[in-house]
């Protein structure tokens, strides 16, 4: 069957493009071609990544279910309601220790990295946060919660989550009161100092205003996060406080230091500790042309990513690793390009990667038949013939020069 989640993934398109469109005629400049690649990549990632988190998550609950569950819901209306109130207040404490706990926040500071906040935020989530909830959301069916109910309820709960990741909708009166709004969510995307570790919540207010990291949106919020950080690259946003973990732990001595290090906040910092920084690398001026041939890519791999999240109960195994590791590797290097995260001669090396990539999918098409190789083909060889005139016409520019 469909995947009705899939399904959905164009309707937040059509949300990201009409915010994109009121920015683009306000002139307010929300929107970038490189941001908006940036959280399409990672999204992309996040979504294939489910495909075998959610498997486990699912597997994980229902094991748990099975042999440990303390209750047992007779009515659907209590494993609902219940279920959902029970998610969101786990979803608060996951997500406070997700700023609190170095490991965690290895996975989930991707979604704080960009310095620009829109819809397209909401796609904007590392699939290492995915698989970090498993352990968190293993305790719910101990209270007799249904694990089939919860996936369900954990999707609903997401797509409210992508639809508080706006400048444009302002405060909403007694609403506030009761449920996390867009207000409440750019407080805590922000790097003000007001605003920092503030606002967790996912559905509802009241755990902030419980626990105590409620605050309300009072001055201009400034994104992003503290550390030196460029977002240039969608694989670097993903791994590089994994990298910073990694490096402080073989520059400290001491094992106590090094463990200690895993589970103590973001800010603390042991001695010998590396800086916290991304790697920039050298830019390129980037052609109109390779910029047209990098949104064509974009649009034409998101797409395709979407198509196989929809269609993937249709295809082997081995189709959708082939189609997802295509799509993802052309769409995290375009994202480079849209960022001018490239090097001088970067032209000639993607022409020879995409002549790769159509030679190994010609090959394959001998041991896969599948009607997807022909697509694949087809939009690989199109690919080719734009950056080979790309090359040719930057070629004419450079000797007239």
């Amino acid at each position: 069957m469909l995947n009705a989640v899939a399904l959905l993934i164009p309707v937040f398109l059509l949300l990201v493009f009409v915010e994109w469109y009121i920015s683009y005629k306000r002139g307010d400049e929300r929107y970038t071609s490189g941001n908006l690649a940036m959280n399409l990549t990672i999204g992309a990632i996040d979504q294939i990544g489910s495909l075998l988190y959610f498997a486990a998550l699912y597997f994980v609950m229902q094991y748990v279910y099975n042999h440990f569950r303390l209750f047992e819901f007779s009515s659907g209306w209590y494993q609902w309601i219940g279920g959902y109130i029970a998610v969101d207040f786990l979803s608060y404490w996951y997500h406070r220790f997700s700023h609190r706990i170095n490991i965690l926040w290895a996975g989930h500071v991707t979604h704080h990295s960009s310095e620009l906040f829109n819809f397209s935020n909401g796609f904007r989530t590392s699939l290492f946060q995915g698989v970090n909830r498993i352990a968190f959301w293993a305790l719910l069916p101990v209270f007799g919660f249904s694990p089939v109910a919860l996936v369900i309820i954990l999707k609903v709960s997401g797509i409210y989550d992508f639809l508080l990741h706006t400048e444009y909708i302002p405060k909403l009166g007694f609403l506030e009161k009761i449920f996390i709004t867009p207000s409440h969510h750019r407080v805590h995307h922000g790097k003000n100092d007001i605003y920092i570790d503030k606002n967790y919540g996912s559905t509802f207010v009241i755990w902030d205003k419980m626990f105590g990291t409620f605050q309300e949106e009072t001055e201009k919020v400034q994104y992003g996060i503290l550390s030196n950080y460029t977002d240039n690259d969608p694989l670097n946003a993903i791994s590089h406080h994994y990298q910073y973990l990694w490096n402080t732990m073989k520059a400290v001595q001491s094992w106590p230091q090094k463990i200690k290090l895993l589970f103590m906040p973001p800010e603390w910092k042991p001695k010998n500790a590396v800086a916290n920084n991304s790697i920039v690398r050298k830019s390129a001026q980037i052609s109109p042309q390779l910029r047209q041939y990098a949104y064509f890519q974009i649009s034409c791999s998101a797409t395709g990513v979407i198509a196989m999240l929809a269609y993937k109960d249709f295809l082997s195994i081995t189709e959708i690793i082939l189609y997802s590791l295509l799509n993802l590797f052309i769409m995290r290097n375009v994202t480079r390009i849209l960022n001018n995260n490239i090097h001088p001669d970067y032209e000639k090396q993607e022409l020879n990667r995409m002549l790769f990539a159509l030679t190994f999918t010609f090959l394959s098409v001998f041991l896969i038949h599948s009607p997807v190789i022909w697509l694949l083909l087809f939009f690989l060889l199109i690919s080719v013939t734009l950056l080979a005139t790309t090359q040719i016409a930057s070629e004419k520019i450079n000797n007239t020069d």
